[in-house]
């Protein structure tokens, strides 16, 4: 609504509340015309009162100001007051002059005062200002008084017509008759209806007050007047011209009645002419869609083709992606379609998923994301899907707690294993250089035992061992010696505890002594020894068969007889023990409780100067080891204050250990080298990467992101560092690359297995919502949906309706144009769509059931190929069937509907009776207002 109507409807309104029923639109202008004249003569005054009345001096301009205003509100007010009264336009007219005329004498008024104002002024103009000023108010005020007085005559300028009589039909005087009933309706607008006995007819628009009201209803007179009643005798295209240009068209029977319009305004008569020339040549032709379900649809644009699958109300429920370039291949997509849609598992990867896939026979796994975008792909292929499923099982649970480690850090990592808990050390290059040498119990004894590499490795010697050596080697604040083989076999090992490096070897040069004469002394029980000490003198004792003394003799002797003797006195107590002469030391073999043999060496003197490290199940095991022994007496001593390198041939390759000073092997090297200086330099390698190493603890995976720059990857590797997956592409920063990987571990556990036979339903989350897309194994999309859903759930329910719909689905074919039946509420009606399924024309009326709606179309057919084009230039009055039966309605030249029975009829003749009525009294009847 435009400003200015409004404004209009304001001032109606509060005349009517404050003021009364207006009789005419006239009378509310003038009513406010004559407050707005009231409001600045007043302010005229007022401010001459406030300004220069109450000023010294003489304040021309003011006073200037102040008459010119009071003046303007004068003649305003009574021009306000001509309109007020029932006067002819001739009046109106007069006074519009009249009030010109006094608005040039105030105009007047300001050119010539103060200058030319009164006696004193140069040139005194008064006289003419106050002669114009007072004509044209003369004017104003002899319209409506001087007028009628002078000439006797009311209705000279004076309106004598009213609306207050009764028409005849009311009062007896004519058997028939109509009347025009003007009203509020419940918006408070006025409108109207003709009654004839019973109402007849109602106006279709509204009137904001009832002199508007009388003016729609002077045009309806002439309109009902003029109409013909549109007797034609073919079926008929009517165009019709609205006052803004616009064009439309409906279909009509030979009876007037109307079956189709257009639903569009065109800009001109050819463009209207050119829809209505479509809708004769293709709508006589045009086949009636019908769809049961669902059915696919085929389009050609450009020498393409496209597809989609529509619902029985031809909403899309599916569409190809892309088009093709034949309708076979169109249809054979779409087909295709149809033949998967039923069984395609429906998926949705809102993070990541788990696909198995089959290539060239072989079986692998790969991460995918939401997008169905590749992260990363198994590096094992396997014979079977089910083989290739459960690799996947033992990675989902697990992946989650996977250590993430960056390629290029030397690291110690520790895991567990069916033995228990090791180590490997990876240097930069993610070779794995060195591991430990045992399992250990629990991963801190695991730790520990990588803690003593890392300390002592700068410090580690490279040392070879030529068949064995005496190792001397400190043992708190004590030391000690070992007689160690190239494979750290111990041969012998010291049982005192030595003040220092030079007691142990001095130590070493007595065993060395004693055990080249040494005789092999075999007991399995107690035994007498007769011995020379060191002072000369000759004693005897007792030792059990673990060398200890079980007793002594208690006194020197001078020769070897008599303490013989004093030594047989005991061994009448002890039968059984045998008796030994010790000349000089002696290797002794035993065997214990446990039934293990060992040996020991006991020098001239009764002491255990050395003995075997290990107990052996035979007594051969401990004549082996002895043997050893004896054979390497004269090995080189070497100290060992430091951990070693220890390197060692094996079937020709160098090899390395790390050796602790107590003896214990820790780690092994990992590679085997051709020389032994090849061996030497990774060794030096190592020193630094075993001492500066991180360390972490890693479980049945490991994530290892790998990259540099712009190039950033990432791969899962098990715990024996073999590679299980690679990243599937590269990504710009190490903190995208995390981005992923975090991604994989957080919903991995959670992910969903799938493989794809031949096609799968993705359920997508976008920002518009959920949608689905079907793909084959390939990953090309065979059709996606043209609907979102606001939750997974709903798409699920609509996926589960297109299963049961797609495989059962029809064909429809649009062509040039198509008759569609649609279902709205209870009725049924149809409408006319061209090849792009935009709807061209509607039917005019509502059907009980399809069947009707169908018959209709099937005589539509009929009646567009023979009906003429014809444009009517007058109003007219038009049959419409309508839910409930006929109607009769008046259009104007232009189309518009001015007015329709009120209620439909039951047969076409009912509404032209009624109508024929309205044409004959219409034109003559009377108004009556009511409120």
């Amino acid at each position: 609504m435009s400003t200015h109507t409004e404004v209009r409807n304001k001032l109606f309104g509060l005349y009517e509340q404050y003021v009364g029923e207006p009789e005419s639109a006239r009378e509310v202008y003038g009513y406010w015309l004559f407050i707005a004249g009231y409001l600045v003569g007043f302010g005229g005054i007022l401010f001459y009162l406030l300004g220069p009345g109450m000023m010294a001096g003489e304040q021309f301009f003011l006073q200037e100001i102040a008459w010119s205003i009071a003046a303007v509100g004068l003649s305003l007010g009574l021009f306000g007051i001509v309109l007020l009264l029932p006067v002819r336009r001739r009046a109106i007219q007069a006074s519009v002059v009249g009030f010109a005329i006094a608005i040039v004498g105030v105009i007047l008024f300001t050119t010539v005062y103060p200058q030319y104002w009164g006696p004193d002024g140069i040139s005194d103009r008064s006289p003419m200002v106050i002669v114009t000023y007072l004509t044209g108010n003369a004017i104003l005020a002899g319209v409506t008084a001087l007028v009628p007085v002078v000439t006797g005559r009311k209705g000279f300028l004076v309106e004598e017509e009213g609306y207050g009589d009764q028409p005849p039909v009311m009062v007896g005087e004519a058997m028939r008759g109509a009347l025009f009933a003007v009203f509020r309706n419940a918006t408070g607008d006025w409108t109207w209806r003709i009654i004839q006995q019973d109402a007849l007819a109602s106006s279709e628009a509204t009137a904001a007050t009832r002199p508007d009201a009388e003016a729609t209803i002077d045009g309806v007179k002439t309109q009902i007047d003029e109409a013909g009643l549109l007797e034609i005798t073919t079926a008929a295209f009517r165009l019709y011209e609205n006052d803004e240009g616009e064009w439309r068209w409906v279909l009509m029977r030979d009876d007037g009645s109307v079956v189709a319009e257009g639903t569009d305004l065109y800009e001109d008569r050819d463009t209207t002419e050119e829809s209505v020339s479509f809708v004769k040549e293709a709508g006589a032709g045009a086949d009636i869609l019908d769809i049961d379900g669902a059915a696919f649809n085929y389009t050609e644009r450009d020498n393409r083709w496209t597809w989609e699958l529509l619902d029985a109300d031809r909403n899309d429920l599916a569409t190809g992606v892309g088009d093709f370039p034949s309708h076979e291949d169109a249809e054979r997509v779409a087909m295709r379609m149809a033949e998967e849609f039923g069984d395609a598992r429906a998926l949705a990867v809102e993070s990541i998923g788990v696909e198995l896939a089959n290539e060239d026979g072989t079986w692998d796994w790969r991460f995918v994301d939401g997008d169905d975008e590749l992260l990363a792909t198994s590096t094992a292929d396997f014979d079977t899907r089910r083989q290739a499923e459960s690799a996947v099982e033992d990675v989902l649970p697990a992946v989650g707690d996977s250590s993430v480690t960056v390629a290029g850090t030397p690291t110690y990592e520790f895991h567990e294993t069916d033995e228990g808990w090791r180590w490997r050390l990876v240097d930069a290059t993610e070779s794995v250089v060195a591991r430990s040498h045992e399992p250990t119990g629990d991963r801190a004894a695991s730790e520990r035992s990588a803690d003593e590499v890392a300390r002592n490795v700068e410090a580690a010697d490279l040392v070879d061992i030529d068949g064995a050596e005496y190792e001397v080697y400190p043992d708190g604040e004590d030391w000690h010696w070992r007689l160690a083989t190239e494979d750290r076999t111990v041969l012998a090992d010291s049982t005192f505890d030595h003040m220092s490096e030079d007691a142990a070897t001095e130590s070493i040069e007595r065993v060395r002594e004693q055990a080249a004469e040494a005789d092999l002394i075999e007991f399995e029980n107690a035994a007498f020894q007769v011995y020379e000490a060191d002072d000369g003198e000759w004693r005897w004792r007792l030792i059990d068969e673990d060398g200890a003394v079980m007793a002594d003799s208690g006194a020197e002797h001078e020769s070897r007889s008599e303490a013989t003797e004093a030594m047989m006195t005991l061994k009448q107590k002890a039968p059984d023990a045998e008796m030994l002469e010790i000349d000089t030391a002696a290797f002794e073999l035993f065997r214990n409780d446990d039934d293990l043999w060992g040996w020991r060496l006991i020098d001239e003197a009764g002491h255990m100067v050395a003995e075997g490290p290990k107990l052996h199940d035979t007594r051969g095991g401990a004549r082996t080891y002895l043997s050893q022994l004896k054979d390497n007496l004269h090995a080189d001593v070497r100290t060992m204050s430091d951990a070693i390198f220890q390197a060692y041939t094996d079937d020709g390759d160098w090899r390395w250990r790390f050796v602790l000073t107590d003896g214990r092997v820790v780690a092994d090297g990992e590679a085997a080298h051709a020389t032994r200086d090849d061996l030497k330099q990774t060794v030096e390698r190592i020193r630094g990467v075993a001492a500066e190493a991180d360390s972490y603890a890693i479980g049945q995976f490991v994530v290892q992101l790998v990259g540099e720059e712009d190039d950033w990857r990432w791969r899962l590797l098990d715990r024996d560092r073999d590679l299980v997956a690679e990243s599937a592409r590269a990504y710009e920063t190490e903190q995208a690359v995390k981005d992923v990987v975090m991604a994989v571990q957080n919903d991995a556990a959670d992910a969903p297995v799938f493989s794809i036979e031949s096609a799968v339903i993705w359920l997508t989350r976008e920002d518009s919502g959920w949608r689905w897309t079907l793909s084959d194994e390939d990953r090309e999309v065979l059709a996606q949906g043209t609907r979102f859903f606001g939750t997974r759930g709903d798409l699920e329910d609509h996926v589960e309706d297109l299963r049961r719909l797609a495989p059962q689905a029809g064909r429809v074919d649009f062509g040039d144009a198509s008759y569609e039946l649609f279902r709205e509420g209870d009725s049924w009606y149809w409408r006319l769509l061209d090849s792009s399924q935009q709807v061209v024309s509607t039917g005019a009326g509502a059907f009980d059931s399809r069947e009707e709606a169908r018959k209709t179309v099937e005589s539509v057919r009929d009646l567009v190929s023979a009906a003429s084009v014809i444009e009517i230039d007058d109003a007219a009055f038009e049959l419409h069937m309508v839910e409930g039966g006929w109607i009769w309605r008046l259009v104007d030249e232009g189309g518009d509907a001015l007015a329709e029975s009120i209620e439909p009829h039951e047969s076409r003749s009912e509404a032209r009776t009624e109508m024929n009525l309205v044409k004959e009294h219409a034109p003559d009847g009377w108004v009556s207002f009511t409120e």
